[in-house]
């Protein structure tokens, strides 16, 4: 395989995304369900990734293809993390209507969920497409890249929610102190995925200080967009 022509990787995109929502596994088959639902949803989706597959054809070199491939899937991590932090940590009730207004600013949290869930659905979506397409083009190296990057991420993405909502109540958060931490494991891991890391490398072991999770320093973290 030379490249991913456009028109490849597009029908490779919505076949990924019928295949997931029959046979995937329980949480992408929901989201790839919930996409493929709502026809207005599916035309957002399916216009906003195909200005990136565009974006990635353009590349016409196979390893090219695939660093961009990487980086749009590294987005979309971070698209989703709010709904999975949300999801995985139960935060429920005043504590995720506070964790909702620090992201969005928005008075009513109905609004602000609604507008995470769309997010969200757009940018797992979109996750799952691209790390199919890495597989394709055999970039197994960098799908497991991708997969402890989102572990790291969404630690220090629940630290950063925790220590936000810790100042809205005007007190301190203990764990303050191993944020930079936990900011430099997903930093790094960041970097190896976007310099093209091919190196199968022993995985760190996780801090004995902070909770293991399977899902941003502000520098990480990137407030969603108004709509």
């Amino acid at each position: 395989m030379i490249y991913l022509s456009q028109t490849r990787l597009m029908l490779e995109s919505e076949q990924a995304i019928n295949e997931h929502a029959s046979h995937g596994a329980p949480v992408i088959r929901r989201v790839c369900t919930q996409l493929l639902s709502e026809p207005t949803r599916y035309v957002r989706w399916h216009v906003r990734h195909e200005q990136r597959m565009v974006v990635v054809a353009d590349m016409r070199r196979r390893q090219r293809q695939i660093l961009a491939l990487r980086a749009f899937s590294l987005e979309q991590i971070h698209g989703s993390a709010l709904v999975r932090y949300l999801r995985d940590y139960h935060v429920v009730g005043a504590a995720r209507d506070r964790t909702l207004q620090e992201f969005f600013g928005v008075a009513d949290s109905r609004d602000a969920a609604l507008m995470a869930h769309r997010d969200y659905v757009l940018a797992a979506s979109s996750q799952v497409c691209a790390n199919d397409l890495l597989a394709l083009a055999n970039d197994d190296h960098g799908v497991e890249l991708l997969n402890d990057y989102e572990n790291a991420y969404a630690q220090f993405f629940s630290m950063f929610c925790e220590s936000a909502r810790a100042k809205q109540d005007g007190q301190a958060y203990l764990l303050e102190g191993l944020l930079p931490e936990v900011r430099v494991v997903a930093a790094n891991l960041r970097r190896r995925i976007l310099e093209g890391d091919s190196r199968r490398t022993p995985r760190p072991q996780q801090s004995r200080h902070v909770r293991p999770l399977a899902i941003q320093s502000h520098a990480l973290v990137r407030l969603p967009r108004n709509p």
